[in-house]
């Protein structure tokens, strides 16, 4: 493919060339694949290979082009009232401003207005796009958007969407356009298993038999030109007068939409029902929008404002397999460095095993490299293959065990495998609260072959830890006398803190909550017995004994190390008292909760019969939970008024 020019300055370098030539023939061969109904790579990864091409090469035409034409299927084919074309985009607020400075100063040469300060915004919406069309004010027809001119009528399946009337307010004739959405809580609910809403949308939607399509929503941004409307705003409120769905729109200066789009870009999209990928602005004023014409075949008046960035194309060099400190071994893949979010990505996760296999992924791949929630860098599929597929190991790389299968997951199950030592050691720090003691620490010591369990941890030497490369005796001193500070231990802490699987703190609370105040008690205990805890039941019961069971010697080794857990009676003031915590509190809840565990107090998760202080921010709160307290008998207690309580029992509070 040759290209005689596309805004170039100069000519690029051969490289960038072949490059633009490549990028442009695998958009084209995409774009063709996807508007047949057999899409070869997701949006997204379309959306970044076409990013790639406008930065390299931003005029070029296949950027330009819309849709592509409608393959022969078994829907009708029909034209669209409205021509269904495609929006350009900008991705940073430096390009928005550009674009609305430029629409300024073409509109004003024109006798126009300047739009700068009566813009209409709108969500840009991540799903199917549809023409419908009614008839004497009933729902007549639903083309898909195709090429642009041509799509496929679907009819009988967007009439049992959510959002489309089947009649509306007035005998109208009109054309509105909308998007075929699949909204989180829906897929969650009616499409099992299911990750991608807006592929389960497009797949749902030209079903054959309808089936799935009464749990699609479709939401209307747009109605043909013909009414006598003069601004987006009217076009919008007209279309919800008339009973249609419609996303969230405002109008502002474009000052105001910078802020729309921080806000959205930090806080509301991530609460959204539904996915979007940007914003749409405006130039409220139809008349403005008339006289800007279009760019590239695209109207000029009208922008889509991206948000930045979040999955890129990249390159596989390296598949890891990495046994984590529970035994599931994570495939990671190492990729070629690629920016997202503001951050430059090399380790990608690939979730597990079953991942693998359904990605077949392997060294050499080109895969798109997404951020969940800007934080996370997942692979979310292969764009094109270049290697041979990943084969999942059969021996754990820490410790050359066997590895074993359990459903999606590799597990390594050797009990002395360096990564899981290291993870209940880990666990046990975290759960007593112990400082200072670091990821690396933990990591020399079992290395060095100096702990092997937590018990282990009381009988380092200060000389040992010193000698550790970059230690020394002041970390030696200070680390050991952390960990002895936190002594005793609570028996919910101490249950915590041996990281029995289904076993965390809340689960330690409610057994000792339940009239396990001993650990003798518990390792006596059977699975009937827990089960019949409310909030237990026999699954977890029988988690707890058998893990129970299971480290009862190591257990054993503690006590004879005099790491006892104290019971209620030993505990301290607080002994036989119940508290719960509601509300917000100025303290953080932890600190409260320990000062009451601390001195041998219980903390319930919530309010029952045996449940003796409520505290909350306002002693007179109407909180559901406060009204239950107070048919209860509970007293109701504000901050200050705990506070007191401890002081007068003859505990300290800071």
């Amino acid at each position: 493919m040759t290209h005689l020019h596309h805004g170039w300055d100069k000519q690029p370098d051969p490289a960038v060339r072949a490059r633009i030539d490549e990028l442009a023939e695998r958009i084209e061969r995409y774009r063709a694949s996807y508007y047949a109904g057999k899409p070869d790579i997701s949006d997204a990864a379309y959306d970044a290979l076409e990013d790639e091409l406008r930065d390299l090469d931003p005029t070029h035409p296949a950027l330009a082009r819309v849709g592509a034409p409608v393959t022969v299927t078994e829907w009708e084919k029909a034209r669209h009232e409205i021509p269904m074309g495609s929006l350009n985009k900008v991705v940073n607020e430096a390009e928005l401003e550009a674009w609305a400075a430029r629409c300024d100063e073409l509109v004003v040469k024109e006798g126009g207005e300047a739009i700068s300060d009566d813009l209409f915004v709108a969500e840009k919406l991540d799903g199917i796009s549809i023409e419908v069309i009614y008839r004497d004010g009933k729902y007549a027809d639903a083309i898909t958007r195709g090429d642009g001119i041509m799509g496929e009528r679907i009819s009988p399946n967007v009439a049992r969407m959510r959002g489309v009337p089947q009649r509306l307010k007035e005998k109208l004739t009109l054309s509105v356009r909308g998007e075929i959405i699949l909204k989180l809580s829906d897929m969650k609910k009616s499409f099992p298993g299911v990750a991608n809403p807006r592929n389960a949308a497009a797949g749902t939607s030209k079903r054959f038999d309808g089936q799935g399509c009464e749990h699609l929503t479709v939401l209307f941004y747009d109605v043909a030109d013909h009414l006598d409307v003069t601004t987006e705003e009217q076009k919008i409120t007209f279309l919800r007068k008339q009973g249609f769905g419609t996303p969230w729109t405002a109008k502002g200066t474009l000052k105001d939409v910078l802020g729309f789009y921080r806000k959205y870009s930090s806080e509301i999209r991530a609460g959204l029902d539904y996915e979007i990928d940007g914003l749409v602005v405006r130039a409220n004023s139809t008349a403005s929008q008339t006289l800007l014409g279009e760019v590239n075949r695209r109207p000029r008046g009208a922008i889509a404002f991206k948000f930045a960035s979040q999955a890129k194309v990249s390159k596989v060099v390296e598949i890891l397999w990495d046994t984590g400190p529970s035994g599931r071994v994570t495939p990671v893949a190492i990729v070629e460095p690629v920016e997202l979010a503001g951050a430059v990505v090399q380790r990608a996760s690939l979730h597990n095993m079953s991942n693998v296999r359904a990605l077949g992924i392997g060294v050499g791949d080109e895969v798109l490299v997404s951020r969940r929630n800007d934080v996370i860098p997942y692979v979310e599929e292969v764009v094109e293959k270049g290697g041979k597929t990943e084969q999942p190991p059969t021996k754990c790389r820490r410790c050359a065990a066997e590895l074993v299968t359990s459903g999606e997951y590799l597990l390594c199950r050797n009990q002395e495998c360096p990564a899981l030592v290291e993870g209940r050691i880990h666990n046990w720090i975290d759960a007593i609260g112990a400082l200072e003691w670091g990821d690396k620490l933990i990591e020399q010591l079992v290395e060095a072959k100096l702990v092997k369990e937590p018990g282990d941890l009381y009988k380092l030497k200060p000389k040992q830890i010193a000698d550790l490369e970059r230690r020394g005796d002041k970390i030696a001193k200070k680390v050991l006398d952390e960990l002895t500070s936190r002594l005793p231990l609570t028996l919910p802490v101490f249950l915590a803190a041996l990281g029995i699987e289904g076993f965390a703190i809340q689960t330690a609370r409610l057994l000792v909550s339940a009239g396990y105040t001993t650990i003798e008690k518990l390792l006596a205990a059977t699975e009937a017995d827990l089960a019949g805890i409310s909030g237990l039941g026999p699954i977890k019961a029988g988690m707890i004994v058998r893990g129970l069971q299971g480290r009862k010697a190591e257990i054993e080794r503690l006590i004879a190390q005099g790491i006892v857990p104290v019971t209620q009676e030993q505990e301290g003031p607080l002994a036989g008292m119940s508290f719960c915590f509601t509300g917000a509190l100025s303290r953080p809840r932890g600190e409260m909760t320990n000062l009451v565990e601390s001195n041998g107090g219980r903390v319930l998760s919530g309010v029952t019969k045996e449940l003796q202080y409520l505290v909350s921010a306002e002693a007179d709160s109407g909180s559901s939970k406060a009204q239950k307290a107070k048919k209860y008998g509970t007293v109701l207690l504000d901050e200050a008024g705990f506070v007191k309580l401890l002081q007068d029992k003859g505990v300290k509070v800071s």
